[in-house]
């Protein structure tokens, strides 16, 4: 169960250092959360974005699970609300220099056109990762919030691994308490190691 928290944190911490590249603040929303895997599943959930935090929640496998990520903090926490549990752990990048501390997350940047998605006039960017194993992410960015409605991965091959997508988008300020762990929650430790990103 934790090891796939992980691979989620993974799939978002990618996700944001494409995001942290996006020069504009995002603007404050909340929308609607689909994601599909390489096998064509479908999880759903809701995401809240505030500037530099967003809140992620989602349902994996009957076991539902929020994810807060804080650049302001470098930090991430996932919650497990049925055990009332959080896990800690520090963002492996500078925000406000994503690709600068570490190789392991060395990308190109190109914007490969325009379209249409979610209702949003998108520009769509590829990043395209030094370390294969992470291969290429590709996002619409929609020009009225300077950030992805959809985003994209895809193995060095070129198959697509998953495909997130934001629908129902709600403009709007978000409540502070959001994006907190909240009050009496435990604090939990993996039991096993985390890969290294040095």
């Amino acid at each position: 169960m934790y090891r796939k928290f992980w691979n989620g944190l993974l799939v978002m911490v990618l996700m944001l250092l494409a995001v942290c590249a996006v020069a504009a603040v995002p603007a404050e929303f909340s929308a609607d959360l689909t994601i599909t895997d390489v096998k064509g599943k479908i999880s759903t959930g809701k995401v809240f974005i505030k500037g530099e935090k967003i809140r992620q929640e989602i349902s994996v496998d009957n076991q539902n699970s929020i994810t807060i990520l804080r650049l302001d903090k470098k930090l991430s926490w996932t919650l497990i609300p049925d055990q009332k549990q959080y896990m800690e752990v520090a963002l492996p990048f500078n925000p406000a220099h994503p690709a600068g501390e570490s190789k392991e997350f060395e990308y190109t940047v190109s914007e490969i056109g325009t379209e249409k998605v979610n209702g949003y006039d998108c520009k769509v960017v590829q990043y395209t990762y030094a370390n294969k194993k992470y291969g290429v992410l590709i996002q619409w960015v929609a020009n009225s919030l300077n950030f992805s409605v959809r985003h994209q991965t895809k193995d060095s091959k070129g198959k697509t691994t998953s495909t997130v997508d934001y629908t129902n988008i709600k403009t709007g300020k978000q409540d502070d308490s959001l994006f907190e762990v909240p009050s009496g929650y435990e604090k939990f430790s993996l039991p096993f190691k985390l890969p290294s990103f040095k």
